[in-house]
């Protein structure tokens, strides 16, 4: 099972059509209904009622479900963190300023700055 495979679920089962679904994931109808059945196969369960319109989850499919969006929150969590920590990684240079020089040398000091040091982020602090 891959986390694709998770994604997948989830918007079928949040869409409740494959057709919609598909279209939101970019990708064509076939290999989605493919993926899901692969997906079935694996656990072992239906996890859709496909007989009904609009789709409607399975007992097994609505614990799949609730399962499977907790995981892919927690993913997303993650890679936020990771994202927060690799900024946190760069070097960090702020510039206290009052509002009078905003307007002055100020705008072009910072990017000529900023060309010279692109591994540094830079931020401004209002005095």
């Amino acid at each position: 099972m891959e986390l694709r495979h998770l994604r997948y679920f989830v918007t079928v089962a949040n869409e409740r059509n494959f057709t919609r679904a598909a279209e939101k994931l970019h990708i064509a109808q076939p290999p989605l209904s493919r993926q899901i059945q692969q997906l079935e196969e694996e656990l072992g369960m239906v996890l859709l009622d496909r007989d009904s319109r609009p789709l409607r989850l399975t007992e097994a499919g609505r614990l799949f479900f609730e399962h499977a969006s907790q995981v892919l929150e927690r993913v997303e969590d993650m890679r936020a963190m990771m994202r927060r920590f690799r900024e946190a990684e760069r070097p960090r240079f702020v510039i206290g300023f009052v509002a009078s020089t905003i307007y002055a040398a100020l705008p072009d000091l910072i990017a000529g700055f900023a060309r010279r040091h692109r591994d540094l982020t830079s931020a401004l602090s209002r005095w």
